[in-house]
Order: structure tokens, then C-alpha cells, then sequence
């Protein structure tokens, strides 16, 4: 029986590889999307993601499928009840289906697609923590750099524009990224070179300045020490013990003859 069992380490370098290999065709294929690689697939995606958005302000999408609901089984009722009414046994509505099954969705169909969403969710938090973690350096700086606008303009404008916003800098950002990649490199380039020379500078002005900070709390300690009598920089006085003195002898009082 244990035959038949495979064992951790024949199982799990197999699913590590697929794992690998699955993370690696959804970074190409956000990579392709963003970097506009296919036209219609990208401009499609990029529409789509803004009517989205534009049919979850403007759109009240339950009230519409609610209605649509009770607009769909009130005509189905009246055509069934015509029916029965005009054959006198099962209605139009009741009779389309025949004898035939119910619609159902097949297992094959949705296995596939629950394990390409599950791929698609660890891919989505491994990239989440490798942000976390510092991982990658640059792409950390980048989340942070965003999030803490996002959380200055959240103030000001609504969250709604600043997806909107978000989405198109998404789309057009990397493009024109990979078209004026020279320039732009040469642009990063000179403003790390700038800050580099200022955080410099920042830290010799900031060693000068702690420097005296600590000289001139040195001399106000030393100050203090000697107004409450504490000597430094030299050796301790010895303590001198108390000799032990003998008791003077006692006068006995001398009678008067």
C-alpha cells in the first residue's frame, strides 16, 4: 500500500517547477498587456476596465439585474398561462424544456477554471509579499512611493478618479517607458546622482552638528559634576576608618575628712 503512495520529495520539485512555470507565463502575460504587445488585447482590456468602472459609478447594476429578473418571470408568466389557457395542459414556458435535462455546468468545465484562479490568486500574494519583504528593492520603493500619494490625494480627490487614474497611468506608464527608455534611464541616473551628493552632504553637516551637540552636553555635565562637588579624573580617597578610643577612667569622688 505504501507503494502506491508517492513520496513529499518525488511530488513536490514537479509541482514546484509547474508552480514556477505558471507565475512566470502570468508575469509575461501582465508584462504583454501593459507593454501593449497585442493591440487589440490590451486596448480591449483597457476599455473594458474603464467602462467597468464607469458602469459601477453611473450604473445602479442590482437595482438593473432586479429589474431585469422581474421583467423576464412576469413574461414568463403570461406566456405560460396563455398557453395553458389556449391548449389547456402545460404552457408554452413549461413545455420548452421537453423531456430533455436541466442546463448544468460540467465539472471539466470548472475545474480549469478554479485552478487557473487559484494560480492567478498565489501569484497575485507572492508578489504581494516579496513587496512586503523587500524582495525586490526598486519595486518596494515603488509601492511605497504610490500608496503614500494615494493616501495624500485620497484626501482631496475621490477614490473612484484616483482608479481611473491608476488605470490609465497603468496602460500608457510602461509604453512610454519602453519608448524613451534611454532618456528616461539617463534622467534616474543624474537625480540619483543629486541625491546621492546631497544625502552625503546631509551627513557630514549631520556628524558636525552632533558633534558640537555632544561637546557642548559634555561641558554642561561637567559643569553640573563640579557645582555638586564630584571630583574627576582622579583616584578615589580612601576611606578612613574610625580608630576605636578607650574610655577615659572614671573619677571616684574623694570624701572630705
Amino acid at each position: 500500500m505504501s507503494d502506491s503512495i508517492p513520496s513529499t520529495s518525488s511530488v513536490t520539485p514537479s509541482s514546484s517547477v509547474s508552480r514556477t512555470s505558471q507565475f512566470t507565463k502570468y508575469k509575461a502575460c501582465f508584462y504583454d498587456l501593459l507593454t501593449w504587445k497585442n493591440l487589440y488585447f490590451s486596448g480591449g482590456a483597457f476599455a473594458g476596465t474603464l467602462v467597468a468602472l464607469y458602469l459601477f459609478k453611473y450604473v445602479n447594476v442590482v437595482k438593473l439585474l432586479f429589474n431585469f429578473a422581474y421583467i423576464a418571470l412576469g413574461t414568463a408568466i403570461a406566456v405560460e398561462f396563455a398557453g395553458r389557457t389556449i391548449k389547456g395542459g402545460p404552457g408554452f414556458v413549461s413545455s420548452f424544456r421537453g423531456s430533455g435535462n436541466y442546463f448544468v455546468i460540467s465539472k471539466e468545465v470548472v475545474d480549469p477554471l478554479f485552478n487557473e484562479f487559484t494560480v492567478l490568486v498565489n501569484f497575485l500574494l507572492i508578489e504581494f509579499q516579496q513587496i512586503v519583504f523587500v524582495e525586490n528593492f526598486n519595486l518596494t520603493v515603488f509601492a511605497f512611493v504610490v500608496s503614500y500619494f494615494t493616501y495624500i490625494l485620497v484626501h482631496y480627490v475621490s477614490l473612484w478618479s484616483l482608479t481611473v487614474f491608476g488605470v490609465i497611468v497603468s496602460f500608457s506608464a510602461p509604453p512610454i517607458y519602453i519608448k524613451f527608455q534611454k532618456e528616461i534611464d539617463a534622467q534616474v541616473a543624474v537625480a540619483t546622482k543629486i541625491v546621492d551628493e546631497k544625502t552625503g552632504e546631509l551627513k557630514v553637516l549631520a556628524n558636525e552638528y552632533f558633534g558640537k551637540s555632544a561637546g557642548i552636553a559634555k561641558g554642561y555635565v561637567n559643569e553640573a559634576l563640579d557645582k555638586v562637588g564630584y571630583k574627576r579624573n582622579l583616584p578615589p580617597v580612601p576611606v578612613v576608618e574610625p580608630t576605636a578610643t578607650e574610655p577615659a577612667p572614671k573619677t571616684v569622688p574623694v570624701a572630705a575628712e
